[in-house]
């Protein structure tokens, strides 16, 4: 059965259907590598919108409240950075209505090491968007029970 519909496509559609997949996989490779030395990326997720958008505001502040957890736990501007990378947003625990500036959790698992052995933590980590500033809020661990 698969030999006689073999036999009766036309080789000229086959060849055609061949430089069509061979110029669309050139096309997506030169695509991708022009994207990647311009740094383009594409957020289009949920998660990474809502990351990226938090990332954008002019200014960045901390809250005390925020501060003290940070230093509590050890964690510096390169673990806030890895959270609005690597994040993942908690929209039930979100008010992304709320006016005039919305609010985000933003829940990840951090490691340190200290006195050579690894100690990792949950954390959400709650974060104000307003038009200009993004202010983390709120540090709180979370604890598995």
């Amino acid at each position: 059965m698969i030999k006689d519909l073999l036999s009766k496509i036309d080789a000229k559609l086959l060849r055609r259907f061949g430089y069509y997949l061979g110029g669309l996989a050139l096309g997506v490779i030169a695509l991708s590598y022009i994207n990647q030395q311009k740094g383009t990326t594409f957020d289009y997720g949920f998660n990474a919108r809502v990351l990226k958008q938090i990332k954008l505001r002019d200014t960045f502040k901390i809250s005390n409240t925020a501060q003290l957890t940070l230093n509590q736990y050890s964690l510096d501007s390169m673990d806030i950075e890895y959270v609005l990378h690597k994040g993942n947003w908690n929209r039930d625990k979100s008010h992304v209505h709320q006016k005039p500036c919305p609010d985000y959790w933003i829940d990840t698992t951090i490691g340190k090491t200290i006195n050579n052995k690894v100690v990792t933590h949950n954390f959400a980590f709650i974060f104000e968007r307003c038009e200009y500033v993004a202010t983390l809020k709120e540090v709180k661990v979370i604890t598995n029970e």
